[in-house]
């Protein structure tokens, strides 16, 4: 499975991005601002699961990505509904013995 993030926008509240999956989109994304991951690309595991449910980018301050609907810059609504949804693609996908890379631009 290849989960790609491209951000579009850098903001002092937040980064906004938009998440694909093998090239699909699924939902936006924030992550904060300075305390998020380097672009490039990282192998993702159940137990090292990059992503969470939360309400705004300054949340995250251990370099997650907060998954939802884009409201406004740097707050995201629908997290939970949103990050269970894609945590049982993630699930099925490793069940299926599926690697699953996760690419971040921008």
């Amino acid at each position: 499975m290849e989960i790609i993030i491209v951000r579009q926008e850098h903001k002092p509240w937040g980064i906004d991005g938009h998440l694909y999956i093998n090239r699909q989109r699924v939902c936006d994304t924030v992550e904060h601002p300075t305390c998020c991951r380097p672009q490039g690309e990282y192998q993702v595991a159940l137990d090292n699961n990059p992503f969470r449910h939360g309400d705004g980018a300054l949340s995250s301050i251990h370099g997650e990505i907060i998954v939802g609907k884009l409201a406004l810059p740097g707050l995201v609504t629908q997290s939970v509904e949103t990050y269970q949804r894609l945590y049982e693609r993630l699930k099925k996908a490793f069940q299926r013995n599926t690697p699953v890379r996760l690419t971040i631009r921008g």
